[in-house]
C-alpha cells in the first residue's frame, strides 16, 4: 500500500474513492480483471465529472450508469453488477458522508471505536459482503495504524478470509476440518495473534502476500515453527 498517500487519502475524496473501489471491486476474480474494471470506471468518470456532480445533487445516476455500461459488462470487461456497485457506492457517499471522503469517514469512525458501525454500513452496499468489507477495513486500519482503536471483540472485522488465508488455515490452523467456516478461521488467527503478540491485520496481510507469491515455501517454513493450534 506504499503507493497511497495518507495525506491525499484524507483530503481528496476522489482519490479516496479510487482506493475504496480498488478494494471493493475485487470480486472473486483475477486481480488483473479487477484492475481493468477500476481503470474503466475512472476513465469514464474523468470524462463525465459533470454527471457525477449531477448525481450528488439530485440522486439521479442514470446518465452515468449508461456511460459505465458502455465500458463494463458482458463482452467488455467485468460484469453489470460492477456498475451497480459503483453507483450504489456513490449513493452511499451522497447519503452518509457530507464531504464524500470515504477513507476520512472510516478513519474518524474507527478512531471513535466505531469500526462495527462502518462495517455494517459497508455491508449494506451492493456487492459488498463480509470479505470485501473486512479487506477494505483491514487496509485502512493498517495504513493509518489504528488497530489500537479497534475493540477486542471487533478485531474479526479486520480479517478477510480469501482463498490463500483459507488454504493456509486448513493446512496449518484448523486441522482435520474439510471446509472450516470463516468465523472459525478468524478465531484461530486471533488466538495465534494473542499468543504471540502479533497484529491480526498484519498477519492476515502477510499470509495473503506470502501465499500469493510462494505458498509452498511459506508452509514449509511455518512447519518448523511451534505454533499452538488448540
Amino acid at each position: 500500500m506504499a503507493q497511497w498517500s495518507k495525506d491525499k487519502l484524507l483530503n481528496d475524496w476522489y482519490y479516496a474513492f479510487e482506493f475504496f473501489l480498488g478494494h471493493t471491486l475485487l470480486q472473486g476474480r483475477s486481480d488483473r480483471v479487477s484492475e481493468k474494471v477500476v481503470e474503466a470506471v475512472f476513465e469514464v468518470s474523468e470524462h463525465n465529472r459533470n454527471m457525477i456532480e449531477e448525481g450528488f445533487k439530485s440522486g439521479n445516476w442514470k446518465d452515468l450508469m449508461v456511460k459505465l455500461f458502455e465500458r463494463i459488462g458482458k463482452g467488455k470487461v467485468g460484469k453489470r453488477a460492477d456498475v451497480n456497485h459503483v453507483i450504489d457506492s456513490l449513493e452511499f457517499l451522497r447519503e452518509k458522508i457530507s464531504d464524500r471522503n470515504v477513507v476520512k469517514y472510516t478513519v474518524e469512525k474507527v478512531k471513535a471505536r466505531g469500526v462495527l458501525q462502518v462495517y455494517g454500513e459497508l455491508d449494506g452496499i451492493k456487492q459488498v459482503g463480509d470479505k470485501v468489507a473486512c479487506f477494505y477495513l483491514r487496509d485502512v486500519v493498517s495504513l493509518f495504524e489504528l488497530e489500537g482503536c479497534v475493540p477486542p471483540g471487533d478485531r474479526r472485522l479486520l480479517l478477510p478470509i480469501d482463498t490463500w488465508v483459507k488454504k493456509f488455515a486448513k493446512e496449518y490452523l484448523v486441522e482435520g476440518a474439510k471446509d472450516p467456516k470463516d468465523d472459525e478461521i478468524k478465531q484461530k488467527i486471533l488466538k495465534v495473534c494473542d499468543d504471540y503478540g502479533v497484529s491480526p491485520a498484519k498477519l492476515d496481510q502477510g499470509i495473503w502476500y506470502a501465499g500469493f507469491k510462494s505458498y509452498n515455501v511459506l508452509i514449509e517454513i511455518l512447519k518448523q515453527v511451534d505454533i499452538r493450534r488448540e
